[in-house]
């Protein structure tokens, strides 16, 4: 198994640390480097909901177009929740190990083809699969970006800056909620 593996370890190995910049040098960079971390998981995280929140605002179409009942739709949405749930826990560990931005971005790649492969398919049994895929790798968001806040940011800091990064979450539904919508309007099906 683990020689089965070690192609993703290598992959997602951490990069070994930096050596100490000087003093003066750390004034001058470090904070943009700050904000560029808030920045990245922001748009991260925002981009990760884009992506895990437009199911329920077309429910009304699918079951329409593709004759769901409620339980089906309902069906999907749980094994989504379900997914995700015991993702965000195995990969917590996982993200611990890796590299936080391929790590990130790998999940945000794997999440935006569950899309995609969903839209392309009118199959419950195949939603239904893809979804619990889609939840599973929802679960490689979060990690990484608690991890990067928590190295960027000091204690005494952490409350600001997570109270804000926090927000990410309802700026990617919400945009998700308008693209979904605007789309079930003017293509006048799911």
């Amino acid at each position: 198994m683990t020689t089965l593996l070690a192609p993703l370890q290598r992959y997602f190995a951490p990069p070994p640390p930096a050596p100490r910049l000087p003093d003066e040098e750390v004034r001058r960079v470090y904070p943009g480097y700050r904000w560029r971390a808030l920045e990245a998981t922001f748009i991260g995280y925002a981009t990760y909901y884009l992506l895990r929140d437009n199911i329920p605002i077309v429910t009304k179409e699918m079951a329409g177009s593709l004759h769901y009942t409620r339980e089906m739709l309902g069906d999907i949405m749980a094994v989504t929740a379900l997914c995700y749930g015991v993702s965000k826990f195995l990969m917590g560990a996982v993200s611990d190990r890796s590299d936080a931005r391929k790590f990130m971005a790998t999940g945000l790649l794997l999440t935006a083809i569950c899309n995609f492969a969903f839209g392309a398919s009118t199959d419950y049994h195949v939603h239904l699969a893809l979804w619990a895929v889609n939840g599973f790798v929802q679960g490689m968001g979060w990690p990484p970006c608690g991890r990067v806040m928590g190295h960027w940011f000091s204690e005494r800091e952490r409350g600001m800056t997570f109270s804000i990064w926090n927000t990410s979450h309802n700026v990617g539904g919400g945009i998700a909620g308008v693209i979904a919508a605007e789309s079930a309007t003017q293509l006048g099906a799911w």
